[in-house]
């Protein structure tokens, strides 16, 4: 995590030298890649096996409006959980967002887009879960619900710096595969 923080501070110094000033308009293109810093499993004590990557494709609709489709995928485990009555549970997550985004921009700084906005979203959860009876048969209650599809909705804020015409790197806070991403952006 701390290679990843430094890395990243590198290439915004090593980028920031070149002078190039990006605007947007109607029609612009941009995608984006990033990687998520805190899981949204992490209250489970989930062992993260893949951190949360992201993928957003986002279409000015007007300098300050975007429209966009996103794709997250992250994967976790929970190895011996103590269940009531004694058993143990081994669970792994594999989890998918997909989602429509909505966001308000402000080009008011040079190189800087900073934005806001909502996402309505569609949970994939892969559960496999593995119990194993240790002290006895008789189960008792369970404080977690099945995993299942749902609808989701989720709010975001964010900055994009273009150290150069077309290439940036932002950061975003929101729920949604992780609390806080980070990663680079393309204008096309």
């Amino acid at each position: 995590m701390k290679r990843l923080m430094i890395l990243m501070a590198v290439l915004v110094l090593a980028l920031s030298i070149t002078n190039a000033q990006t605007t947007f308009k109607k029609g612009d293109i941009e995608l984006a890649a990033g990687i998520g810093l805190f899981p949204t499993f992490a209250k489970d004590n989930a062992t993260t096996t893949i951190p949360p990557v992201s993928a957003r494709f986002n279409l000015r609709l007007a300098p300050n409006f975007s429209l966009g489709a996103y794709a997250a995928y992250s994967s976790s485990e929970a190895h011996q959980v103590g269940l009531p009555g004694g058993a143990v549970r081994d669970v792994s997550n594999e989890f998918y967002v997909l989602g429509l985004r909505a966001a308000a921009h402000t080009n008011r700084m040079d190189n800087w887009d900073i934005y806001g906005g909502a996402m309505l979203g569609y949970n994939i959860p892969k559960v496999d879960e593995t119990i194993t009876k240790e002290k006895s048969d008789i189960d008792g209650p369970t404080f977690s619900r099945p995993a299942e599809n749902k609808v989701t909705y989720s709010a975001f804020v964010g900055a994009s710096y273009y150290p150069m015409k077309n290439i940036g790197l932002f950061a975003e806070v929101g729920y949604g595969i992780s609390i806080f991403n980070m990663g680079v952006s393309l204008k096309l």
